[in-house]
């Protein structure tokens, strides 16, 4: 896949909430490579010619030109062209924005088609892309201006939540992250592999289900696994190292540390301790 991106991270934010992260063009080649990605921030992808599929929150959606996709923070998408597609898109990262249905639901992508309005937002994309290409003089005021200006014809179409105005969501993503800690506690688990299995980031999992649940994923699965040790000390005669293994602990050194530092006794002394 032929890929040019350009980046605004050395840009001056001057305070604002919105910033542009960045904006890329990409072109099937015969090379094309699809793996599921996200980003801590938002992104407006335009299509702008050829046929494929954009897989995205689990979903396998038509993609062709003039369609334009709001896809949210963290959530794990990538672009696949047909054959014969030669598919073509240009793609801004937006930090601080989050997009909203118009009644206020949380989707995880809105689709804007923009064909019903003679590609629209079509000039505004290949202008941001044309002046930070360049890089002429005033070139990121420019930018900034352009990305007002499609946030605002977004707005005709979905709500465009700013930072300080992002709702706390009760996020199925992190109920689901702590339903697999409870279920395979036992097993090995890594952040990367919760954060595929949840369909997001490990990045905002991480964030979010400290949010929710007042600790993070991995400390939260040693709490869990450290509970289970507790039960099999004092209602079975294992000896402590099958205990770590049949706890989920890596060995009994890492079992006896994580214990000792979340109950406040060594599991000897706890088994040995009145119940």
């Amino acid at each position: 896949m032929g890929n040019i991106r350009y980046d605004f991270h050395d840009e001056p934010n001057n305070g604002n909430a919105v910033r542009i992260m960045y904006c890329a063009i990409s072109r099937y080649d015969g090379s094309w490579r699809s793996v599921p990605h996200s980003h801590p921030h938002a992104e407006l992808f335009y299509c702008i010619r050829g046929k494929g599929y954009l897989q995205i929150a689990g979903q396998k959606l038509p993609l062709s030109d003039s369609d334009c996709f709001l896809i949210n923070p963290s959530v794990a998408h990538t672009e696949l062209s047909d054959a014969d597609g030669l598919l073509e898109y240009i793609v801004i990262g937006v930090g601080g924005v989050r997009f909203s249905a118009p009644d206020g639901g949380q989707p995880r992508y809105y689709l804007i088609n923009d064909r019903s309005n003679s590609h629209e937002l079509l000039p505004y994309f290949q202008d941001m892309l044309r002046e930070v290409s360049r890089r002429r003089d005033g070139y990121f005021a420019i930018c900034i201006h352009i990305l007002e200006i499609l946030l605002d014809k977004v707005r005709r179409h979905a709500r465009v939540d700013l930072a300080a105005q992002m709702p706390i969501i009760n996020s199925s993503e992190c109920a689901e992250a702590k339903r697999l800690m409870d279920e395979h506690f036992s097993q090995p688990i890594t952040l990367d592999w919760l954060a595929e299995q949840a369909n997001i980031s490990k990045f905002y999992l991480s964030r979010a289900f400290h949010r929710q649940y007042g600790l993070s994923p991995m400390h939260y699965l040693s709490k869990r696994r450290v509970e289970e040790a507790q039960h099999l000390l004092r209602r079975t005669d294992h000896s402590l190292s099958a205990i770590a293994t049949l706890s989920g602990f890596s060995s009994p050194s890492y079992f006896s540390q994580a214990f000792r530092r979340l109950v406040g006794a060594s599991p000897s002394e706890y088994r040995k301790s009145p119940s």
